[in-house]
C-alpha cells in the first residue's frame, strides 16, 4: 500500500516537472515555477470571487454587501491570458508584466468597488472599510513574483504604483463621506513601505538561489563533459583491443598465406580459413562497439521495433532462442516509460545470457487500458527468489530503480530448476 502511494507521488512529481519544463521552453527567461504559482493563485481567487458574486446575487446581505464584479472580471482576463498560448505569443516579452499588472489591479479594483458600493448603500466609512485588509494579503502574491523575476528597482516601482492606485481609489470616496483620512493615509503609506522592505529581502534570497542554481548547472555540465570524455576513451580502448588487434592478426596471417600459397597450398588454405574466422570475429566486435555510438534504438525503431531488435541481437550473440511477442497496438506511451521498459528488457535478457544457463527466453509486452506489462521468462536453472537475488545479479537493483522512477513496479520470480520471470508493470498517463 505504501509502495503504491510512493509510486503515485513520484508520478505526480514527474508530471509537475514536465509542466515546469514546458513553461521554461515556451517562456524562456521566466523563472521556473513562477507561471505555475500564478495560475494556481488566479484559479483559486477567481473561484472564490465567482462564489461571492453568485452568493451576493442570490442572497444579498444589506448589512455586509460585497461588490467583487470588477475583481472577477480582471482575474477572468488574467486566467484567459495564462491559458491561451496564442495570446501569450502575441504579447511576447510584455506577457509577464501584463499578467502581473492584472494580478495587482484585481484586488485594488475589488476593494475600491466594495468601499464605494457600501458608501452608496448608506453604510458608515468604518463599515465600508471593514474588509480593507483583504487586498493587503492578496497583493503579496504579485509582489513576491515580481521580486522573484526582476530586480529590486521593479519592486520599488511596483510598491509605489500599487500604493498610489490604492490610495487614489479608496481615499477620495471616504473623504467625501466625511471620514478622517489621517489614519487611513498612514496605513496606506506604511503598507507601501512594508512591501518595499520585504521585497528587498526576497530579491536577495532569490539572487542567492539563482547563483546556486547556476553553479549547480555548471557543475552538471562539467560532469556531463567528463562522462562523455570517459565514454570516448572507453570506446577508443575497445576499438583498439578488438578491431585493431583483429586487423593486425589478419594481416599477419594473410602475409603467411601469400608466402605459403605456392609451396604449401594446404597449409595456406588452412591459414586462410583462420584469417576469415578472425576477420568475422573482429567484425562482430566492431559492430558492438559502433552500436554504442549510434542513436538509441528507441529513436530509430520505436519501442516495439527496439524490443524485436533486442531479441534478435541477444539470439545472434548467444545460443539462447529469444521469442518476442508484442501487442499489435501499444498506443501512445510516454518517452520515460518507453525508455524504462527497453532498459529493463535489455538488463533482464543480459542476465539471462550471463547467469541462467537457459536455452530459451520469452519476452512479452502487453497493454490493457492504461496498464503496460512487460515480462521476460527463461527456462534456466533459476534460484530461490524468496532468499533474495544471488551475488552477481547486480542489475536487478537497477531495474527496480528504473521501475520506481516511472511510477511502476518490478517483480522477480524464480525457483531452483524452474527458470526466472522478470515482470514490470506501469500505468501510462
Amino acid at each position: 500500500m505504501g509502495s503504491a502511494a510512493d509510486n503515485g507521488e513520484m508520478a505526480r512529481k514527474e508530471r509537475a516537472q514536465r509542466a515546469l519544463e514546458r513553461d521554461a521552453a515556451d517562456h524562456p527567461g521566466i523563472e521556473p515555477g513562477l507561471l505555475r504559482i500564478l495560475r494556481w493563485y488566479v484559479a483559486i481567487r477567481l473561484g472564490i470571487g465567482v462564489l461571492v458574486l453568485w452568493s451576493e446575487q442570490s442572497e444579498p446581505d444589506p448589512t455586509n454587501p460585497h461588490f467583487p464584479g470588477g475583481g472577477v472580471f480582471l482575474f477572468g482576463l488574467l486566467m484567459v491570458l495564462l491559458v491561451w498560448p496564442w495570446l501569450q505569443r502575441k504579447l511576447g516579452r510584455t506577457f509577464l508584466p501584463v499578467a502581473l499588472a492584472l494580478a495587482t489591479l484585481g484586488p485594488i479594483v475589488e476593494s475600491t468597488q466594495t468601499i464605494i458600493g457600501r458608501l452608496d448603500a448608506g453604510l458608515s466609512p468604518n463599515d465600508a472599510l471593514a474588509e480593507y485588509w483583504v487586498p493587503f494579503f492578496l497583493l503579496w502574491v504579485p509582489l513576491l513574483l515580481i521580486a522573484w523575476q526582476y530586480r529590486y528597482r521593479a519592486v520599488i516601482i511596483w510598491a509605489v504604483v500599487a500604493t498610489l492606485l490604492d490610495a487614489g481609489g479608496a481615499i477620495p470616496p471616504l473623504e467625501e463621506a466625511g471620514a478622517d483620512m489621517t489614519v487611513l493615509s498612514a496605513v496606506v503609506l506604511a503598507r507601501g513601505a512594508l512591501f518595499a522592505f520585504v521585497g528587498l529581502f526576497v530579491v536577495k534570497l532569490v539572487g542567492g538561489q539563482k547563483e546556486a542554481r547556476h553553479a549547480l548547472a555548471t557543475h552538471a555540465s562539467t560532469l556531463e563533459e567528463l562522462a562523455t570524455s570517459r565514454e570516448r576513451n572507453r570506446l577508443a580502448r575497445e576499438l583498439h583491443d578488438t578491431l585493431a588487434h583483429s586487423l593486425s592478426a589478419t594481416a599477419v596471417q594473410l602475409e603467411a598465406v601469400k608466402a605459403l600459397w605456392d609451396t604449401n597450398p594446404e597449409k595456406a588454405k588452412e591459414m586462410l580459413d583462420q584469417s576469415l574466422q578472425g576477420a568475422r570475429s573482429g567484425l562482430g566486435e566492431a559492430r558492438r562497439a559502433i552500436q554504442a555510438l549510434r542513436a538509441s534504438p528507441l529513436e530509430e525503431r520505436g519501442l516495439a521495433g527496439a524490443l524485436e531488435q533486442l531479441g534478435a541481437s541477444v539470439e545472434a550473440r548467444s545460443s539462447i532462442a529469444v521469442i518476442v511477442e508484442l501487442d499489435e497496438d501499444l498506443g501512445t506511451i510516454e518517452a520515460q516509460i518507453e525508455q524504462a521498459t527497453y532498459r529493463i528488457a535489455d538488463e533482464a535478457l543480459t542476465n539471462v545470457v550471463r547467469h541462467s544457463g537457459a536455452s530459451r527466453a520469452h519476452l512479452t509486452l502487453q497493454r490493457k487500458g492504461r496498464r503496460v506489462s512487460l515480462a521476460i521468462h527463461d527456462d534456466g536453472t533459476g534460484f530461490n527468489s524468496v532468499a533474495g537475488v544471488p551475488n552477481g545479479h547486480v542489475g536487478v537493483q537497477g531495474m527496480r530503480e528504473r521501475a520506481t522512477l516511472v511510477g511502476g513496479s518490478l517483480v522477480v520470480d524464480s525457483g531452483a530448476g524452474n527458470g526466472t520471470t522478470v515482470r514490470f508493470e506501469v500505468d501510462t498517463a
